[in-house]
């Protein structure tokens, strides 16, 4: 390599102007390996250090792990049940990503009514989606917004915070609105629920005509 030295430039010597190009090329190195590090640092930190997800809390523990196992191909699912709660603002982001996914694949008209429950109504007459067509895209929108775990845990958790037996609630809120006697106990009640009768008429109803419009009442909230 010939470097020309400017005669315009006073006591700028061979080896002045050598070290000086030396010391710019030791610069742009260091340089270099300081924003490869950096680089390789943020890499580490986007791929290679996941967080992990701390162990579930509280009475109903067990059934999150369950949940978090079985549905751990689900990463909305995970999100959701990461810090073992499941808030209002929650429940109603998955029922939208069912709704929005619902009107990507031609299903209009859904909703969710107040107990949480899907209604989707017959499509249009000219719609393109078969009966058949919108059964599989309930099935695949709920399946997708892990709409089945996430509405039975906050429904759990929400109406029986402390994880008790299921069948002593609602036979509290049965006798509670009085719709049985207050003799009536949980084990009869449990027998009554693996009879296969429809308990709108199994139950003792203290008053046949007010007694199931009381007990689906209970079915919707015990607590109340």
């Amino acid at each position: 390599v010939i470097l020309e030295v400017s005669t315009h430039c006073r006591g700028c010597s061979r080896e002045n102007i050598m070290g000086a190009h030396n010391r710019e090329i030791a610069h742009s190195i260091r340089s270099r390996v300081v924003m490869c590090a950096a680089a390789l640092a943020l890499a580490a930190t986007a791929c290679g250090c996941q967080q992990t997800t701390p162990a579930a809390e509280g009475p109903w523990a067990a059934d999150i792990e369950q949940a978090r196992s079985e549905w751990a191909s689900n990463e909305f699912v995970q999100s959701v049940l990461a810090d073992s709660a499941i808030s209002e603002a929650e429940l109603q982001d998955m029922r939208q990503r069912v709704l929005s996914c619902l009107t990507d694949k031609g299903v209009t008209g859904a909703s969710f009514g107040p107990s949480g429950e899907l209604s989707v109504p017959d499509q249009p007459v000219v719609s393109s989606v078969s009966e058949e067509q919108q059964e599989e895209f309930v099935h695949t929108c709920s399946i997708d917004a892990g709409q089945p775990i996430i509405e039975a845990l906050e429904f759990d958790m929400r109406v029986n915070p402390d994880h008790r037996d299921i069948n002593e609630l609602f036979t509290q809120c049965l006798i509670r609105n009085k719709a049985v006697e207050a003799s009536f106990t949980a084990q009869e009640f449990a027998r009554a629920r693996e009879s296969g009768t429809p308990l709108d008429s199994a139950l003792p109803f203290i008053d046949p005509s007010q007694g199931p419009d009381i007990w689906h009442r209970c079915l919707s909230d015990p607590s109340k």
